[in-house]
């Protein structure tokens, strides 16, 4: 199984890797069609990180809290891998301000995590899952579930999901957390990427009662995917399975029904992706191959689920993969991940697409 060798190389340290970004660009560069979109770099993160899943918050303490809604006005990311080894774990929390384009530091997370989501539900920041990393092994998985109220206040511990989960396509739907699919250890070990399997699971966790609800199972089993939430649905984009590789699935949940249907795939197989929403699309960047010696893609899409359709965009200009998206205004932020399938080259970028 080609993308467990991978991930386990990943853990033991990295292992180089063919940047397969070249090819992928002559390709767009050929399309007779103009790109859509424009990109424009912007501040660099406090140190390169990769493998996370930022989100949107506000910057004034008590903000989330008007009775008057408030537009989102800086983006938080937490966590993630800092280097090209599993055990380069980071508990630091950081966060971008647009209108100044300036970074800072918010307080750390309980503990050092990576791929780790961060959801904001109802105006408060979760952080759900994500694998914990030492000496012994560099993919320890967690069920933890932590919230932040206001972004310099400290993390408060709720109640733990099931059982460990990571790399699951999380998001807000309906006033709920909802994550679904990603991985989960395959027994009582659970230390290495080769301790887990994929899984179809799918969990609701209500704040108020601060329990978590089983839902109806992901279709497909996989990890890495993207998530995004329009029109009240939940999308999940894309991602992996160990036995297959890469998946161009795009499955659609209904939450009154609790019923779950396929939309069009994918253009091309990613994962490693992130995803975001803008005027009622959804648009999805980056993502690596499958398999060692992969590459990274530089492809940008744009989903138009009225007409359950795909199109490419303007490309990346900075490809790379364990990256995420928040829409902020009128522009999605891209920021971070990495420029080689795996551990290497861990980036600091921050992009700004518009459309």
């Amino acid at each position: 199984m080609t993308t467990l060798t991978r991930r386990s190389m990943l853990a033991a340290g990295g292992a180089a890797a063919l940047c397969a970004a070249t090819p992928f660009a002559r390709t767009a560069a050929q399309n007779s069609s103009p790109a859509i979109g424009a990109w424009t770099p912007l501040s660099d993160m406090p140190f390169p990180v990769q493998e996370i899943y930022p989100a949107p918050f506000w910057k004034d303490p008590g903000q989330g809290f008007s009775a008057k809604p408030q537009p989102y006005n800086i983006l938080v990311c937490a966590g993630g891998l800092t280097g090209a080894s599993g055990n380069n774990v980071t508990d630091a929390v950081t966060y971008y301000d647009p209108a100044a384009d300036t970074w800072a530091f918010a307080t750390p997370l309980p503990g050092a995590r990576h791929h780790i989501a961060l959801v904001n539900n109802n105006g408060l920041l979760y952080a759900v899952g994500g694998f914990a990393g030492d000496a012994r092994g560099g993919w320890q998985m967690r069920a933890n579930c932590w919230r932040l109220d206001a972004i310099q206040s400290a993390w408060r511990e709720l109640r733990p999901m099931p059982h460990p989960l990571a790399e699951a396509a999380c998001a807000s739907l309906s006033g709920f957390v909802h994550v679904a699919g990603g991985r989960a250890p395959a027994g009582s070990r659970n230390l290495f990427w080769s301790d887990h399997i994929d899984t179809d699971e799918h969990w609701l966790y209500d704040a108020a009662a601060d329990r978590w609800f089983a839902q109806a199972p992901l279709p497909t089993p996989r990890n890495s995917a993207a998530a995004a939430v329009v029109g009240g649905a939940l999308y999940v984009i894309g991602g992996r399975t160990v036995s297959d590789g890469n998946t161009p699935a795009v499955e659609v949940y209904d939450p009154g029904s609790d019923r779950w249907e396929d939309a069009r795939p994918m253009p091309k197989a990613q994962a490693g992706l992130a995803a975001s929403v803008l005027n009622g699309k959804i648009y999805v960047f980056g993502g690596e191959t499958s398999g060692a010696g992969g590459g990274v893609f530089p492809d940008a899409w744009e989903y138009n689920p009225r007409a359950d359709e795909w199109r490419a965009v303007a490309a990346m200009a900075r490809p790379r993969h364990g990256l995420g998206a928040v829409t902020l205004g009128n522009a999605v932020y891209v920021l971070g991940g990495a420029s080689k399938a795996g551990a290497e080259e861990t980036s600091a970028a921050l992009d700004k697409f518009e459309i």
